[in-house]
């Protein structure tokens, strides 16, 4: 898992049957001082999110189970952060 940033949201024109009516956004990681790093990745999610919102990312594998059925995807938005709290 990881923290991430919307900065963005994907319109499809045409997709496959699974993707049909999912809300997809662009995202990218966010760092220790939770300023943007990286490329920006596409994240399949159950509802729609802000730009700027901070969420809470599952990669690889793992991000397909996110959905019943199970949809082909690297990055699903799991939920949304409302506030981190870094100590040390």
């Amino acid at each position: 898992m990881k923290l991430a940033k919307v900065v963005g949201t994907v319109v499809l024109s045409q997709c496959i049957e699974s993707f049909k009516g999912r809300t997809l956004h662009l995202i990218q990681d966010i760092d220790e001082n939770l300023q943007l790093t990286g490329e920006a990745e596409v994240s399949a999610t159950w509802a729609a999110m802000n730009e700027g919102d901070t969420v809470l990312v599952e990669v690889a594998r793992e991000a397909c189970n996110a959905f019943d059925p199970p949809l082909p995807v690297d990055a699903s938005i799991i939920g949304k952060v409302e506030k981190v709290n870094i100590e040390g």
